[in-house]
């Protein structure tokens, strides 16, 4: 299991201020300003459409100083845009015609002869980007001729632990060796229980080694998530014709 050492409280909100326009300052001033967990910015490819043109919305996710946990569905799913707001020319809110929202399913992961409660994991690294895309705004909205604005919030959960799915063989050796250590046999000597163990789990490392270089899927305990960062985007202005 990976940890992640607390990165100075930075989930208190960052002051409300997540992903603000910044101001020239001093030096010893900009030394001391606190750093933004996140950014988000909120894009379209042209400022107007034609009355039946898909319009293509981008989410742009540029981390901050740390590496951070987060959920797979939040930063790499059309569950970016679940908290998009859309006005119209008077500042009135359009109403959607479905949810944007995709499922965040759990799943027990085995870590060290262990069942662990989890989600879908993303890892994103310090000062990185991640772009997440929604195909067409119309197929939430209707957005008959007009000007709109747009704007989007992001909740975001950000935990302390990952883990990375093992393979099934590591699954079962770990289970062998669980079994094991329950094992009350007085026929099994201590010194033999030892020697199993000990013999399964070159197994395990042996199994890892070749399995290295794979690319799994990374997972977060539920019971680590640490709290939730509210980072808000720029807004954007389109007209449809």
């Amino acid at each position: 299991m990976k940890c992640f050492i607390p990165f100075c409280l930075m989930l208190m909100v960052m002051l409300g201020c997540l992903g603000g326009r910044q101001t020239t300052q001093k030096p010893t001033e900009e030394a001391e300003a606190p750093q933004a967990l996140a950014e988000i910015h909120l894009s379209t490819r042209q400022t107007s459409y034609a009355a039946q043109e898909a319009i293509p919305l981008e989410i742009s996710i540029q981390n901050g100083k740390f590496d951070i946990l987060v959920s797979f569905v939040t930063v790499a799913t059309k569950a970016a845009f679940t908290n998009l707001k859309v006005t119209d020319v008077n500042g009135e809110g359009v109403k959607r015609k479905r949810p944007i929202t995709m499922e965040n399913p759990q799943k027990y992961v085995m870590h060290q002869g262990k069942s662990v409660r989890c989600i879908r994991g993303f890892e994103l690294k310090a000062g990185a980007q991640q772009v997440v895309s929604l195909e067409d705004l119309r197929q939430y909205y209707r957005m008959p001729a007009g000007t709109y604005t747009a704007a989007v919030e992001m909740k975001l959960d950000v935990y302390r632990e990952s883990i990375v799915e093992p393979p099934p063989q590591i699954v079962e050796l770990e289970k062998d060796i669980a079994r094991l250590q329950r094992n009350t046999d007085a026929a099994l000597s201590p010194e033999v229980k030892r020697d199993a163990i000990n013999e399964i789990r070159e197994q395990i490392e042996f199994i890892k080694s070749k399995h290295k270089n794979e690319e799994r899927d990374l997972y977060l305990p539920i019971k680590s998530r640490r709290g939730q960062a509210s980072l808000m985007s720029n807004s954007i202005t389109l007209t449809v014709e």
